[in-house]
């Protein structure tokens, strides 16, 4: 995992202002857990607000441009339904869009789907092509000419129900779409573009056919001024006045907390993003409606409206989107709490990754933190009360590790509670893992698997996975438990593949892995663990077979469910 730039706040008895601020807020005597979700651009900023979304396996992923919003802003109504992380990618060989490709990588099932969002121009046939390489086979591009036939093939594969409520934004300028976005997407409601006095007639036609039973339109006049009311009644003459709703504020963010005060959704989370430059709620879209939150847009350094609305409402999360150049640190100060900063440190250790849910089964959220001690070693794992900042319980994992890791929370055992599954980077050129799973039972952590132990590089049992050179032209794999085998031909490649020492053979070896990645297999609400793990030859960039095996948690141990090994040397 690509390093993450995350502060969390966690609710505490006591309130701590900083000693000095840009604005003077007006405390509330609220106490939030905040957290703040940013890169060192655009493109990591996307990726780590993805992680945050799922850092389980997704079967779906939705890629739109970094240099526009149109395409990315009408897709967040489809990643609701797709249930799909939304990642900014313009060009592979641009350098800063390295974390958006890590992610598909590390975290999108190769059976899933991709959906790219505009044409050639959003995001280029490269990328594509990057992807194509990569294993992912399932791509499905929607675009058009123009942002108005790239926004109709967008609900076209929403596929809305007819009557279902439409929004209709200004599609030449986004904030009014950047804060109704989230809610759309909680509601189903597509979401359609228009000029600011007149709709194209694509658009117009789109809406009509999906017979909507109400229209929101969001902005003032300056942004869909009455001329397009006027072409909405004549298209849609059943459209009665009070279905025909307009949604506006003095200015970009007051229309923001009247949208989040208007439809008053079920939640208590908030999102708090820029409304100045659009990139971080393009993501954070995703993200707000997955948890069906409302996005409140600020100028980056005056709040005071902002958070009275914020302070008066139910709310208790606050997800803050981007940097200290985005939203001012005067801002999330003027929330009381106590940080954790993830380039500070957290029981005298370094953070790593963190998430939260009710972990424990009282009813109340838990932060479970990674974090490791100096020079990137020793990671703990962390449970803490959101509520009073309390540590619950606490464990090493490993002796070693890179600095870098992954908090998955998803239910393994079966009991319909969040399971705890640390995945830690071990460093080096192999991408080694090690994947510890915990359950909390009363709440003291227990295990309820490990892998990737540390006298071994090989995650597999050796009942599960067994491997070795058949003479010099043949590579054997073989799993016992499963009764499954599988023989690799190396001929003509003998030498190259067959390892010597002091004029002795020996065996191949573990080489790329193990990975893992935690994923639903079967549907059934309870989620298996999933190996990757490639054999080397004489050289570690020789590949000479691989295996993907899928663990679930049966009779109080992880079994084996099925393994598939293969090689891209032909197979016997």
């Amino acid at each position: 995992m690509n390093k993450k730039f995350i502060k969390v706040t966690m609710a505490l008895t006591c309130a701590i202002i900083a000693s000095s601020f840009h604005n003077v807020f007006a405390d509330s005597g609220k106490y939030y857990n905040i957290s703040r979700i940013y890169g060192v651009n655009r493109y990591e900023t996307s990726a780590n607000i993805s992680r945050q979304f799922d850092s389980k396996e997704v079967k779906n992923v939705i890629l739109a441009s970094g240099k526009d919003f149109p395409d990315a802003l009408a897709g967040s109504v489809l990643s609701k339904k797709l249930n799909a992380p939304i990642l900014l990618m313009d060009d592979v060989n641009d350098p800063s869009e390295d974390d958006s490709l890590s992610y598909i990588e590390n975290y999108v099932s190769k059976d899933g789907t991709i959906y790219v969002l505009g044409g050639d121009a959003s995001v280029s046939p490269q990328v594509i092509s990057c992807l194509n390489q990569l294993g992912f086979n399932n791509i499905k591009r929607l675009g058009g000419k123009n942002r108005f036939e790239t926004n109709n093939s967008i609900v076209d594969e929403i596929n809305p129900s007819k009557g279902t409520p439409v929004v209709l934004v200004n599609g030449l300028n986004f904030p009014d779409a950047l804060s109704i976005s989230s809610v759309a997407a909680s509601k189903g409601y597509p979401i359609f573009m228009s000029l600011s006095n007149s709709i194209p007639d694509s658009i117009i036609q789109k809406i009509t056919s999906i017979n909507p039973s109400k229209i929101y339109i969001v902005g003032g006049t300056g942004a869909l001024d009455s001329q397009v009311e006027d072409q909405i009644k004549n298209a849609m003459a059943y459209i009665k006045s009070d279905d025909l709703v307009r949604i506006s504020g003095s200015n970009r963010y007051e229309t923001s907390i009247k949208i989040a005060n208007y439809f008053n959704l079920d939640s208590k989370s908030v999102i708090l993003a820029n409304g100045e430059n659009f990139p971080d709620a393009l993501s954070g879209s995703a993200l707000a409606s997955k948890l069906n939150a409302p996005i409140i847009l600020t100028d980056g350094v005056d709040a005071n409206v902002q958070k009275k609305y914020i302070d008066d409402s139910k709310y208790t999360s606050l997800y803050i989107l981007g940097g200290q150049g985005s939203v001012n640190s005067s801002i999330e100060n003027s929330f009381n709490g106590v940080k954790l900063d993830l380039d500070g440190d957290f029981q005298e250790n370094k953070i790593i990754d963190f998430k939260t849910a009710d972990v424990n089964n009282d009813g109340k959220p838990e932060n479970v933190i990674l974090a490791c001690k100096g020079d990137d070693l020793s990671p703990i794992l962390y449970v803490q009360d959101a509520s009073d900042g309390k540590i619950i319980d606490s464990k090493t994992i490993k002796d070693f590790s890179s600095g870098k890791g992954d908090i998955v929370l998803a239910d393994i055992n079966g009991d319909g509670i969040p399971d705890i599954t640390a995945v830690v980077e071990n460093g080096g050129n192999s991408s080694i893992q090690t994947c510890d799973i915990e359950t909390l039972k009363d709440n003291k952590f227990v295990q309820l698997g490990k892998y990737g132990a540390e006298n071994s590089l090989n995650p597999f049992p050796e009942s599960d996975l067994s491997f070795n050179l058949d003479g010099y032209d043949t590579f054997k794999m073989y799993s016992k438990s499963l009764d499954k085998t599988c023989s690799v031909d190396l001929t003509g490649d003998e030498g190259i593949q067959n390892i010597k020492k002091d004029g002795e053979s020996l065996d191949p070896y573990v080489g790329h892995g193990p990975r893992f990645t935690v994923s639903d297999i079967d549907g059934d609400g309870v989620y298996e663990l999933k190996v990757y793990e490639d054999i080397s030859g004489s050289c570690h960039a020789d590949v000479i077979g691989w295996a993907r095996g899928s663990y679930k948690y049966k009779d109080s141990s992880l079994k084996l469910m099925n393994i598939d090994m293969g090689s891209y040397y032909p197979v016997k």
